[in-house]
């Protein structure tokens, strides 16, 4: 076991542009300054409010945008830099599993099809394909005879695991999971997760997670990240980041999910304020105009993330010295 992914210092600016020349008038700081590792065999999760650049991130470790800036190691070479047949083969080790099982399926492939696509690509045999996409629909627990079928004879948690199983086709070493069963009832929820832990057991892959939702973050990653407008604001092993957050972002965030015990009592958290502008961001922290334990310097300085324990790093004046 290595890391395998590691983001140095990575950002990406989209340009706003304006009049009839698009001139760029302005940029969107979307990931501004991002850096961690991800290990071989683990569940990284990456959690925040819509906006803040999880699913941005995602993006570009699936070279679906180039960095303004910074570097993404994937086994301790540069992928930002790659080209050709060395593209190829780095987006044949990482894949993707989307949002929204009614937009990432075409509703014209069946579903043999959606399963192969990438296996045709790659110029398999017929035979080949057939016995490889009926082991796929076994691996993701779904009947092989349901091939013939479109998606939209399917529920949205089977769309799920076809796009898993698209995913799984080319046997990947990495995936990217962004928010997979945030559009799924509770029970295809539990379904696609335990899927999902299994798969990674039995074939040993390494995930990034993104969600919002905590709770299901905490049940599937070994290691979470916290994001705020851009930033990575907190980082630590699951436990220890649910037991005992630090950054003032991290509390409130956790403050605001609901226990499903009458008896058990949280202390209320509430941000005032809006969330700010990634278009023009504080020049220190950025949490800073929201923050309760807010002091004086907040919004002068950018805090940086340091450890503060083993495995655990925090972005926040309080622990600067």
């Amino acid at each position: 076991m290595g890391t395998l992914l590691q983001l140095d210092n990575l950002k990406k600016y989209f340009p706003i542009v304006s009049g009839f020349i698009r001139k760029k008038v302005v940029e969107l700081k979307a990931v501004d300054g991002v850096s961690f590792t991800i290990e071989e065999g683990e569940t990284f999760g990456l959690v925040g409010e819509s906006g803040c650049g999880k699913t941005t991130i995602g993006k570009l470790l699936l070279k679906l945008y180039e960095p303004t800036a910074g570097k993404i190691f994937f086994r301790g070479g540069d992928i930002t830099q790659l080209r050709g047949a060395s593209l190829d083969e780095y987006r044949n080790a990482i894949q993707a599993v989307f949002q929204n099982p009614y937009a990432s399926l075409d509703g014209r492939m069946r579903i043999w099809r959606i399963i192969g696509e990438p296996l045709i690509v790659k110029g398999w045999s017929a035979t080949k394909i057939k016995e490889k996409i009926e082991e796929l629909l076994e691996l993701v627990m779904l009947p092989t005879d349901c091939g013939p079928r479109f998606p939209h004879e399917m529920s949205a948690g089977q769309r799920q695991q076809i796009a898993i199983a698209r995913a799984l086709s080319i046997n990947p070493k990495f995936i990217v999971l962004d928010e997979p069963t945030s559009l799924l009832d509770v029970s295809a929820q539990a379904s696609i997760l335990n899927l999902i832990v299994n798969l990674q057991k039995r074939l040993g892959l390494t995930y990034l997670f993104i969600s919002h939702n905590l709770a299901v973050v905490r049940f599937l990653s070994n290691r979470v990240g916290v994001m705020y407008c851009g930033k990575l604001v907190e980082m630590a092993d699951s436990r220890t980041l649910y037991v005992s957050p630090k950054h003032p972002y991290t509390q409130a965030l956790l403050a605001s999910v609901p226990v499903p015990d009458p008896e058990f009592q949280t202390e209320e958290i509430v941000l005032e304020g809006d969330v700010i502008s990634p278009i023009n961001p504080p020049k220190g922290c950025r949490f800073s105009p929201r923050c309760l334990q807010y002091r004086d310097g907040c919004e002068k300085n950018e805090p940086p993330l340091l450890e503060i324990e083993p495995r655990h790093f925090v972005a926040c004046h309080l622990f600067v010295s």
